[in-house]
């Protein structure tokens, strides 16, 4: 096996993890130790170390203080390794809740009786009382015989809770997240994955985190509310004064307090899905537990947690509940969920449902007051205005031990209903949860109702930074309510001004088909005919998902079928029916506006649904998240709170709105998702004014977010001008990378030759940070080319010169990833780019992504080097992938590797002396061809002239022993002799399924090593000790790779 000094991140990450957890009292268990106790590759427990630790737990039977006997503690370790046959989330999801909450065993007395008595995995209260270890390299077997090996992991009691894979600073550390996510596939080692309870990825300046489970995307920072507790703890468990943010990592989040206080309290299961809470979360619940036991300077029972749309705030709820539940200082805990609106309280309930909870919904006044009465409900969820009718029945609840969770507390908490909520339940603990920041007007009379803001707040600005949410990008079509003739020419005028000549008549024609429609029809039949063809050019390319938002019901299904009658989308709306309200309908909703809603429910839901118009609601929310069957979802109200589908990339809006119902409705296109840098608000009714900047969005008295403080809602919203100058400074950075220089674009030769470096390392560096920038520019690209008014400040002979440049700079990262062999992941970016190209700069196909070829395929090797310009460039080309192959074979064949590698070396250091393109690339040919013919031009002793296994053995040990030795032809035929004596050693051990035996492991090791130690006595080799174990796990190494 390598040796692990091989790993570039050993000193600069991993080194420098293991000694810091060392510090903070885990036991370091070397590789091997770890592997003899786990027994098989295939296994991950520590069990001897398992019943170490359940063995010191005892239970009182008779008076007397009894240990658990070995059958019971046998059970309890077996019982814990839930078989993986229905999944991950099932098996990890048993093997959590028999850590949180143990097991009970029954256990046969010493006088016949049998009875059962509770065993726990972890002590959760004593964090010292467990068993604390860390190991690295910990090899895993796969199903496929081969291996995955994490670098560090952190056993508790013996069980493998947290998984580490650490990177050096140069290495994004996004590859260790995708190491961490491939290895809980199936046909990786899950069997790891099923005990993981925290998944890290970290390299010295950054480090992300997730649970099993965890997609990329959704891996988060931890941000240490007491930065300055963070700094010293840390400095003291590492050796020099650099802290790092690794550092800070590991104290914040692998202390043995806070890593047991995560598991327990901050680990669900959101409908089968395992998540982690994010920092915020976290802390918030951490500071309201504060709040409740009165250790805060805040006197009220209650207070206000403020965390933005789609930065988990639900799922804080939740995480509340879950750990007032387990504190033992509060007594029977009971909970009130309250909401003000009747398709909320359904959401909320589901969150819980879907986390294993299971609150009761009080669908009356009179049944409220009854759930209140009887104490066996825990969980309570109700809207506000049910309590009217408990307070007029004179009901009062004193118990201090129920706590009134209220979601969007900003609203509906400012009258009777709020005093009357009072009434009932006088002593119960307020927490009012928000997603948008607090009027101006509003803040002091909600604090003085609920009790000052609980913790920091979780600003727009900090959710985009953490990469929990994208930032909202305003793209303004405003469409005046009375259409007249030259407004529809400027505004054919504006869509036509970047497309070429035939798609511009293509567009004319689509748009004569509504022009003869009465001028009352137009506006809608022009906002359909907008949203048709953004949708087709900007989201669906992406896989994006839509909502459009109306004044009326009727409007949205006016618009439904006028979008689905375009062709190619399809439209759903969804709107109550006249049985639920018609609140919210902007104006008079007419008799001809009846009888729309009414149709719609008629023909186009009874038909499939029935009147059961629930069904028909969830069938359109789980296309919208997942689906085929929906595109765009078009409401008048519902969907606008509350509702959670990442698919979702632009909402279109028609309809005024202000405030929080404003800023709740735009962050339904804010959550992440894989591709998705940004939100687009597409507004066609002004809902921001006269919107030139930023500042104009928080002071115009127009604007919908006026009564906002500015600080509380920064970065909400990217504005056009914001968007150019972004852009601006993006093209600008590209450019500036090349600095001085200046290239023909005609002469591609030149350009590739700029990354050309005699140090591999810097080339490399070049290269990424080229990637970096050429993607930060496509980014912004995609950003103006979905945005007609982003489109329409820059300029349309500005955006052709922009295109013009990622057409090239595209062209170019094609070039040098065919060069350098390189694979770099560009997928979120390759559908927006592929479709910006492809639609607004030329009709030539445009390639994006090279896949390497392996260099035995001559023939496919030419092919690419004849779009290779240069012979310098050809040969790098071709040295890169002989580099590519030597890596693969390092240990099948070691004398190729070597003999090659010392052939480039020399390659490269006549082109440096001589500067001679033409030999330069005439000798990469050559090895290239000796690679494909096996030739090493190294002769070996004639006795293993003819046996591969044997000249790789050789290859082990031949350098290292002559350089310590003779170097002579007899001493090189005894290597041979010895190399022969190796094969047939390792040979005669590696039966079916060695490679998982660690028995077999020792007896290979220990056989190879008297061989070396009697070869060194017979011709007096002094061999150091380090070198011997360097050829010793080599060796196996080669075995490994051979049989």
């Amino acid at each position: 096996m390598p040796h692990h000094q091989i790993f570039n991140e050993r000193p600069e990450s991993q080194d420098r993890a293991l000694k810091e957890l060392q510090a903070m009292g885990y036991q370091y268990i070397p590789r091997a130790e770890a592997e003899q106790k786990r027994g098989h590759l295939s296994h991950v427990l520590f069990p001897d170390v398992m019943r170490e630790f359940l063995a010191s737990q005892s239970f009182i039977y008779r008076g007397k203080q009894t240990p658990f006997p070995d059958d019971a503690i046998g059970e309890a370790i077996r019982e814990l390794d839930a078989p993986l046959e229905r999944g991950l989330m099932f098996s990890s999801k048993a093997i959590y809740d028999r850590l949180i909450y143990g097991k009970s065993c029954d256990v046969h007395l010493y006088d016949g009786n049998t009875q059962s008595f509770d065993i726990s995995y972890i002590n959760w209260d004593e964090p010292d009382k467990n068993i604390w270890q860390v190991t690295d390299e910990f090899s895993v077997e796969r199903n496929n015989g081969k291996y995955a090996r994490p670098d560090i992991v952190l056993l508790v009691n013996g069980i493998p809770l947290v998984v580490i894979e650490c990177k050096k600073s140069s290495v994004d550390v996004e590859e260790g997240v995708k190491q961490n996510v491939r290895n809980w596939q199936p046909d990786y080692i899950p069997q790891l994955f099923k005990f993981t309870q925290l998944a890290i990825a970290m390299n010295p300046e950054f480090v992300k985190y997730g649970t099993a489970g965890t997609k990329q995307e959704f891996y988060c920072k931890w941000h240490e509310e007491d930065v300055q507790w963070q700094t010293d703890t840390a400095k003291r468990y590492v050796d020099d004064s650099h802290i790092t943010e690794q550092d800070r990592a590991i104290v914040s989040m692998l202390s043995k307090r806070r890593l047991l206080d995560i598991i327990r309290f901050y680990i669900l299961y959101d409908s089968g899905i395992k998540k982690v809470a994010r920092y915020q979360q976290f802390f918030g619940v951490e500071n309201t537990m504060r709040r409740i036991h009165g250790e805060d300077d805040c006197l009220s029972r209650g207070g206000v947690i403020w965390h933005t749309q789609g930065s988990g705030k639900s799922l804080t709820m939740v995480m509340l509940v879950k750990r007032i539940i387990a504190d033992k200082r509060v007594a029977n805990p009971r909970f009130v969920l309250v909401c003000d609106r009747l398709n909320l309280i359904k959401q909320l309930r589901d969150n819980f449902v879907h986390t294993g909870m299971d609150p009761v919904e009080a669908t009356t006044g009179r049944g409220l007051v009854s759930l209140l009465k009887d104490d066996g409900n825990t969980i309570i969820a109700t809207t506000i205005n049910k309590f009217e009718a408990a307070a007029k029945s004179r009901t009062k609840i004193l118990n201090e031990n129920i706590f009134l969770l209220i979601d969007e507390s900003h609203r509906s908490h400012t009258g009777e209903f709020h005093n009357m909520m009072n009434e009932v339940l006088p002593n119960a603990f307020k927490v009012g949860f928000t997603g948008t920041p607090l009027l101006r007007k509003d803040k002091s009379n909600t604090y003085l109702k609920f009790g000052k803001q609980i913790g920091h707040s979780y600003r727009f600005e900090d959710g985009i930074r953490d990469g929990v949410i994208v930032p909202l990008v305003y793209d303004g079509r405003v469409i005046p309510q009375k259409v007249t003739s030259d407004k529809i020419d400027d505004y054919l005028k504006s869509i036509l001004a970047p497309l070429t000549e035939p798609q511009k008549e293509d567009m004319r024609r689509k748009w004569s088909s509504f022009m003869h429609l009465a001028q009352t029809e137009q506006r809608l039949s022009m906002i359909a005919f907008d949203i048709h063809e953004h949708f087709l050019n900007y989201c669906k390319p992406r896989g994006f998902k839509a909502m459009a938002a109306v004044s009326t019901r009727a409007l949205a299904v006016q618009l439904e079928h006028a979008i689905n009658g375009l062709g190619g989308v399809k439209a759903a709306a969804l709107i109550c029916d006249d049985s639920v309200s018609s609140e919210g309908d902007e104006g008079t909703v007419t008799k001809n506006d009846k009888a729309i809603i009414r149709d719609f429910f008629k023909n186009e839901v009874e038909p499939r649904f029935g009147t059961k118009y629930d069904d028909y609601e969830e069938y359109v929310k789980n296309n919208i998240i997942g689906g085929e069957d929906v595109d765009i979802v078009i409401v008048q109200s519902m969907l606008l709170t509350g509702f959670d589908a990442p698919s979702l990339g632009v909402l279109y809006v028609d309809k005024p709105m202000k405030e929080h119902s404003l800023l709740q409705a735009i962050a339904r296109v804010n959550r992440i998702a894989a591709g998705k840098d940004f939100g687009l608000i597409v507004d066609y009714w002004g809902l921001f004014g006269n919107l030139n900047n930023a500042m104009e969005m928080y002071s115009d008295d127009q604007s919908g977010l006026s009564g906002f403080d500015p600080a509380d809602i920064a970065e909400s919203i990217v504005t056009a001008a914001e968007g150019q100058e972004k852009l601006k400074e993006a093209h600008k950075a590209l450019w500036n990378f090349f600095g001085d220089v200046t290239f023909d674009q005609n002469n591609p030769r030149a350009w590739v030759a700029f990354f050309e470096k005699e140090d591999a390392a810097e080339s490399e560096k070049l290269r990424k940070e080229f990637y970096e920038k050429l993607a930060a520019f496509s980014k912004m690209m995609t950003m103006a080319v979905g945005n007609y008014s982003l489109y329409q400040s820059i300029g349309f002979d500005q955006m052709q010169n922009y295109k013009a440049d990622l057409l090239f700079f595209q062209k170019l990262r094609s070039a040098l990833m065919m060069v350098y062999a390189e694979k770099v992941d560009f997928s979120k970016y390759e559908d927006g780019i592929r479709s910006l190209l492809n639609t607004f700069v030329t009709s030539e196909p445009v390639e994006i992504v090279v896949e390497p070829v392996a260099i035995h395929d001559k023939a496919a090797m030419d092919k690419q080097l004849e779009e290779v310009e240069g012979q310098k460039a050809k040969a790098a080309y071709i040295h890169t992938r002989i580099v590519s192959e030597l890596e693969s074979r390092r240990y099948e064949d070691p004398m190729l590797f070597k003999r090659f590698s010392e052939r480039i070396r020399e390659t490269i250091a006549e082109y440096r002396r001589s500067r001679d393109e033409n030999i330069y690339l005439a000798s990469m040919k050559r090895m290239a061809e000796d690679l494909r013919q096996g030739f090493t031009g190294h002769s070996y002793p004639s006795a293993i002239s003819n046996d591969s296994d044997a000249k790789a053995f050789y290859g082990v040990v031949s350098d290292t022993l002559k350089q310590h030795g003779q170097d002579s032809l007899e001493f090189d035929d005894a290597i041979g002799k010895l190399a022969l004596d190796m094969k047939q050693a390792v040979q005669s051990l590696a039966r079916v399924d060695w490679r998982t035996s660690t028995p077999i492991h020792k007896k290979m090791n220990q056989a190879v090593e008297d061989l070396l130690w009697d070869f060194c006595d017979e011709f007096g080799v002094d061999l150091p000790i380090d070198k011997m174990d360097i050829i010793i796990e080599n060796a196996i190494k080669t075995a490994m790779s051979r049989y």
